[in-house]
């Protein structure tokens, strides 16, 4: 009787660590598994992901914990937005490939080596889909303080027209204009064509339009827009902000609303800087559970 008593309380312990050891691997995988958002405007489907050249991508040493997810609607249609506190734990980086990848393949292995961890990101920039330059970027794409290439030839603000760009350091951003006007290429006194603003960024990427610059409601591309007008051309969005916190914002909306009502909502942000990156169906996010917080909008 003993002995059978023994052998069931044995089987039972067996069966307790075995559960245990199963929930742990369950809830590890889950909390590593990337949430992926993206849209398919022509299914309404958020299971969608192009593959993309440039992202805005987020690392944290995950002894902070300065990651937030948040989401809701806006006009009854659904956002996302990824809130980065940068420190010394955290920042944000410009990850890129000269062949276009899903979003959370474009993860810097350089910098996850060095001890840091993927904690997700959004779509970046522009980039052509058609012809033998399939993949090249569409403006500037500069990271760890260098111009990425594209073929050999430097990814600078000079590729393209029509283009606000975003440079950013640590907690620092700040907007700038490249584009055609009168069939003279523009800056300002510290503009060169080759490299673009002299600025110390470690990052650079070229979106689309703003929204706000400096504080102020203003579009520096002076009603230019790049390849796609999305004031008139409703689109899902993708848009890269700060705060008056210096808080930043990767912010995707996953279907069309009125650009009146995203100014509307990016004050409400006190935002004070708000670039629109490339949209459609190239607007996604990636997050993993295990370096984001959750918080309600």
């Amino acid at each position: 009787m003993k002995d059978l008593l023994h052998k069931y309380r044995k089987l039972l312990l067996t069966s307790a660590i075995l559960i245990i050891t199963i929930a742990v691997v369950f809830v590890l995988n889950y909390r590593n598994k990337p949430v992926t958002y993206s849209w398919d405007e022509k299914e309404k489907d958020n299971h969608l992901s192009r593959k993309i050249t440039t992202a805005i991508n987020v690392y944290t040493d995950g002894k902070a914990q300065e990651v937030f997810h948040e989401s809701g609607t806006l006009e009854g249609i659904p956002y996302d937005i990824l809130r980065v506190t940068p420190s010394e734990h955290t920042f944000l980086q410009v990850d890129y490939s000269e062949v276009p990848k899903p979003l959370s393949e474009l993860a810097d292995e350089e910098t996850t080596a060095a001890g840091y961890a993927y904690a997700g990101g959004i779509n970046g920039g522009f980039f052509q889909l058609t012809g033998k330059e399939y993949g090249r970027p569409v403006g500037a794409v500069r990271r760890k303080n260098n111009w990425t290439k594209w073929q050999g030839e430097d990814n600078t603000p000079a590729y393209g027209s029509g283009f606000a760009t975003v440079y950013f350091t640590g907690d620092t951003m700040r907007l700038k204009y490249h584009g055609w006007q009168n069939g003279i290429w523009i800056g300002d006194e510290d503009w060169t064509y080759e490299s673009g603003y002299a600025i110390d960024a470690e990052n650079a990427l070229s979106g689309s339009y703003t929204y706000i610059a400096d504080g102020e409601v203003k579009d520096i591309t002076g009603d230019d827009h790049g390849s796609i007008d999305y004031r008139t051309f409703g689109r899902a969005a993708t848009i890269f902000a700060q705060n008056t916190q210096h808080e930043y914002l990767l912010i995707t909306i996953f279907g069309v609303v009125d650009d009146t009502k995203i100014l509307e909502f990016l004050q409400s942000q006190n935002t004070v800087n708000a670039l629109r990156m490339d949209g459609g169906i190239s607007t996604q996010m990636v997050y993993i559970r295990k370096y984001v917080t959750e918080v309600k909008s």
